[in-house]
């Protein structure tokens, strides 16, 4: 940004896409992010040096608050993008624990229901933003912590004790429509979940919907004398890998086809998982072996564990009586907790010696020496993966059939992300995967279905990374309206769209005109 305030503006040759640099995170926020050993004298030009390279960004949906994380610590920024301006500070946080770095991060946005909504635009603006969004961090220990806005530490998990490599919140493809009667009713088949993978290629798969509810009480309602703590459900998963070590896992829940009757009539022939009666399925980047990437899949039930949420930090305040009964009749039934270890001790943490389901390779992509480096998962509906891998090459892969679509070569150092363009319904929106290369300082985006050269390349220069935004807060996924009937999701999602942070704290944009 310009010290007069104006933004830059990058544009294509072909005009058909802009890179709009419009906030800056200040200097004085970055000193509080490093430690004193990384920064230089204030004399200094810049003073924090590669530090920017080596921090984790997580931005909100709409891209107003941002996530930053480096070493110990964390802050959460805001920026209003109306007009060019800087972030502000929101809250800040550091590692409790001795020895403890933050190795990922997700800002995730929580669904209200409209009639809180509306009643909470009577209260104080910093009220009505701490009850909607989250910071969940996790660590080089494993732990896994949940933050309100305003830093109050809301959850501590340890579910596996390697570090916490990537925080996912993936959703279901139902969640981008409405649903019919009979969609509803296997609704709860394929949910939105948060998924945590870990770095010897455990994941962890925590139910968003039991997560949800828990995290609105912690964040608004105080329970009743006598009843119990609320519980979120998760399962835990292992890989059948020669070494235990990955570049990057994912989980994208069951078959999109599955019939929930095919479990009825299993075949008995074969130890494989059928691709269109998987109940869990996988996609794996190992860093050793001669696989590039494999698919591992089951069709069977894993056990379901349950983990109490510490409630000690959370928000107190008032929810509606349909969420508090929603969250009762989910959370504190007469047949006690659902089955499964992992039940947590007073300090709420539970034991992360627990096995995790082991799931089969069902097959695997073999290329030597090429590696996966990262996943990058397209909206549900889509159901498509761009796979960054060693050679400088971007696959983008159909996760249904189990096919390459189409492959970027020429890309290496490369990083991707999805973007969307425009804002009615998901049949007229035209997706993109953003590629930007810090060696050629270009970012260039190629349309879905269109092989062959980019939509539109535009020069921004180098140290720039890009960074995916959420499209749909947890909860979102949830059915509204009454069983039995044609119903709605609580929350579409908004088009996809990513972001880009120059190795100056700067802050920008990607719009692309059609």
């Amino acid at each position: 940004m310009d010290g007069d305030g104006d933004a830059r503006l990058f544009t294509s040759k072909n005009e058909r896409a802009t890179v709009k640099v419009c906030a800056q995170i200040p200097a004085t926020l970055l000193r509080l992010l490093f430690e004193d050993s990384d920064v230089g004298s204030s004399s200094e030009p810049w003073p924090f040096g590669d530090g920017l390279a080596r921090t984790t960004y997580a931005p909100s949906i709409s891209g107003t608050y941002l996530a930053v994380a480096h070493a110990t610590r964390f802050m959460l920024l805001e920026c209003q993008h109306d007009t060019c301006s800087k972030y502000r500070l929101v809250s800040v946080g550091e590692a409790p624990g001795s020895g403890e770095t933050i190795t990922s991060l997700l800002c995730m946005d929580i669904y209200l229901p409209q009639q809180q909504q509306q009643s909470l635009k009577q209260q104080q603006q910093q009220q009505q933003a701490s009850r909607s969004l989250c910071v969940v961090s996790g660590y080089s220990s494993g732990y896994l912590r949940i933050y309100s806005m305003y830093g109050h530490l809301m959850t501590t998990h340890r579910f596996h004790p390697q570090p916490l490599i990537r925080i996912r919140q993936c959703m279901p493809a139902h969640a981008n429509s409405a649903l019919t009667a009979g969609e509803m009713r296997y609704a709860a088949e394929d949910t939105e979940e948060v998924c945590l993978t870990y770095a010897d290629g455990t994941v962890v798969s925590v139910d968003g919907r039991s997560l949800y509810l828990a995290l609105r009480l912690c964040l608004s309602e105080a329970l009743d004398g006598g009843a119990e703590e609320p519980v979120f459900q998760y399962k835990k998963w292992s890989f059948e890998l020669n070494e235990p070590l990955v570049s990057d896992a994912v989980s994208y829940g069951p078959s999109a086809h599955r019939d929930p009757l095919a479990a009825l009539a299993k075949s008995a022939l074969t130890s494989s998982p059928l691709l269109s009666d998987a109940t869990a399925r996988f996609l794996v980047a190992p860093q050793h072996g001669d696989a590039a990437f494999g698919m591992f899949m089951t069709n069977e039930h894993a056990a379901t564990s349950v983990s109490a949420v510490d409630i000690a930090g959370r928000v107190a305040a008032r929810v509606t009586g349909a969420v508090l009964h929603m969250a009762r009749s989910y959370f504190w039934r007469s047949s006690g907790a659902p089955s499964g270890g992992g039940l947590t001790d007073a300090g709420g943490v539970p034991a992360s010696g627990e096995a995790g389901t082991t799931v089969p390779c069902t097959f695997a992509v073999r290329d030597s020496p090429r590696k996966v480096l990262d996943i990058s998962l397209a909206p549900a509906v889509y159901g498509l993966a761009a796979l960054t891998d060693s050679l400088g090459r971007i696959l983008l892969f159909d996760l249904e059939s189990c096919e390459a679509v189409q492959m970027l070569k020429g890309q290496r150092g490369s990083q991707c992300a999805w973007l969307e363009s425009g804002n009615g319904p998901m049949d007229r929106r035209r997706m993109f995967v953003a590629v930007y290369t810090s060696r050629r300082g270009t970012v260039e985006l190629f349309e879905l279905g269109s092989p062959g050269q980019a939509f539109a390349s535009v020069f921004i220069g180098p140290g720039w990374r890009l960074v995916q935004c959420p499209a749909q807060p947890l909860g979102g996924s949830l059915p509204v309206g009454p069983v039995g009937r044609a119903g709605r999701r609580a929350a579409l999602p908004v088009p996809t769209k990513c972001i880009l942070m120059s190795s100056k704290g700067e802050m920008a944009s990607i719009d692309v005109s059609i």
